[in-house]
């Protein structure tokens, strides 16, 4: 009987044997690569399947997304414009780019105090300026911060809607509270009360809140699902304990968004122009269905799994249309702050397609939150009922790599590298442009959002921050002077 190889020595491979299997790596190789980049991506027609991609029928933004998410080798960074360069070097480098001044001049903290005043006195001129790219006809730091508390922590509130609220009963008071008594050691993960449960597991709410206040007594469940993930003022009531935080057996099903049941006609991908028909009002809008597989997490680690949060009108994700009867009162500041920008851009002899302050009203809005890892895919923005209003887009946290693009994917994008504080407003036909984020840029947050040892409370934020970016855009739904039932209310920012 011949002796047994040792488990770690390999038998030599003869000649053959070494060719047959750099052959098969080699195939491997190439079965991974088609499927990476397998046109199965939203709008494209039919399936990839193994084998080798046929490049020749990527689209030019696709082309723009694939070189922005490569990790090896890293992405030139310095194709995208940055408009931290100097003014003299961003407009030799980009000859389409044209600056133009404000209207009338005035500093942005003229227009709204919420953009903060500087208060080291240089670069004041970069305040009396926009840029505009011919290819598609800044906060102070306190003030940044001010945003940044509101994004995290009271705009995230009910009424307004997260992704979150699909599975797991979220108090009314937010997600973010639990977080920070954990962080403050004000309560410890032996508290069952700091975990949010699973709405599968609690009732049969599949399509509303939880609440604070649905408490009737007699159920037992539905009163231990009300009042896990808050502290009670006048201390907790005995109950049973939930499970203990564990990972899934198995892999959890995609929640939210990813699965909606039953899935929602895909619609066409078509131009937009102003003849293309509104979103029809009357669309089925299905919410899916709580799913029990979803697993129990610490809040630290529940809050990196909040992608979205919905203001005023909400936003219905499966049917990409608004919830009409879903219409939560706007934060005030915003509504002041976005009609600040409107009004910054609306110089007719400046902007080629102004659009009146007056007639801007903030009506819906949505907080993106990203993770290092996470990227928003090429799409186009076809539910709002007026297509001529601006969007309003606020940066906070790490850099992006932001892809401006036309009416189809055959047009190349504009790489444009959105850092915190930045403004961007789309208008004119770039509402009706394809646009994605492909790409967060690691080490890239501003060492002023970082943790300070003269404010211990910011270090939360910061530590949210360390692995984040957040978007918040801002638009208006109904035609102007079109009679709507908004509210507004100022909420406090801490």
């Amino acid at each position: 009987m011949s002796k047994p190889h040792s488990s770690t020595q390999p038998p030599p491979m003869s000649n053959r044997q070494r060719k047959i299997m750099e052959r098969q790596a080699e195939k491997n190789r190439e079965m991974a690569a088609a499927k990476r980049t397998s046109s199965k991506e939203e709008g494209d027609a039919g399936g990839g399947g193994a084998g080798r991609e046929n490049t020749s029928k990527r689209t030019p933004f696709r082309e723009s997304e694939l070189m922005f998410l490569a990790r090896h080798p890293v992405p030139d960074f310095s194709l995208a414009l940055d408009f931290r360069q100097p003014v003299e070097e961003l407009l030799k480098k980009h000859p389409k780019m044209r600056r133009v001044r404000l209207d009338g001049g005035r500093k942005l903290s003229e227009f709204s105090e919420l953009f903060g005043v500087r208060e080291d006195g240089l670069d004041q001129d970069r305040e009396d300026f926009a840029y505009l790219h011919e290819d598609h006809p800044a906060f102070t730091p306190s003030a940044q911060r001010t945003l940044i508390k509101g994004c995290l922590k009271d705009y995230s509130r009910h009424p307004n809607k997260s992704n979150l609220d699909a599975h797991y009963k979220v108090p009314s008071s937010g997600l973010w509270d639990l977080h920070e008594n954990v962080y403050l050691n004000k309560q410890t993960l032996d508290d069952p009360s700091v975990f949010v449960p699973r709405k599968a597991d609690v009732d049969n709410q599949a399509n509303g809140y939880g609440s604070d206040d649905d408490d009737d007594g007699d159920d037992e469940q539905d009163k231990d699902g009300s009042d896990s993930g808050k502290q009670q003022e006048t201390g907790p009531r005995p109950k049973p304990t939930p499970p203990a935080p564990q990972p899934p057996t198995k892999k959890p099903k995609p929640s939210g968004d990813n699965n909606p049941t039953p899935s929602p006609q895909r619609r066409q991908m078509v131009p937009i122009t102003d003849e293309t028909p509104s979103v029809p009002l009357n669309t089925p809008k299905h919410d899916p269905e709580p799913s029990s597989q979803v697993p129990i997490l610490p809040p630290a680690q529940l809050i990196r799994k909040m992608r979205w949060i919905t203001l005023g009108y909400q936003y219905h994700w499966p049917s990409k249309t608004y919830n009409f009867d879903q219409n939560a009162p706007f934060p005030k500041e915003l509504c002041i702050l976005s009609k600040a920008v409107v009004a910054a851009v609306e110089d007719k002899e400046s902007f080629e397609y102004p659009y009146s302050a007056e007639d801007f009203v903030a009506e819906a809005g949505v907080i993106n939150y990203y993770q290092l890892k996470d990227r928003l895919m090429g799409h186009v923005d076809r539910s709002e009922l007026n297509k001529h209003a601006p969007l309003v887009s606020f940066s906070f946290g790490h850099s992006c790599i932001y892809l401006l693009g036309g009416p189809t994917r055959e047009q190349s994008p504009t790489p444009i590298l959105l850092q915190s504080g930045d403004v961007l407003v789309m208008t004119g036909p770039c509402r009706s442009a394809f646009h994605g984020v492909p790409r967060i840029i690691e080490d890239t947050l501003p060492d002023y959002l970082k943790s300070d040892p003269s404010d211990p409370e910011w270090d939360i934020y910061a530590d949210y921050l360390a692995e984040a970016r957040i978007n918040l855009n801002i638009r208006q739904v109904y035609p102007p002077k079109e009679p709507t039932t908004t509210t507004t209310t100022a909420t406090p920012l801490t």
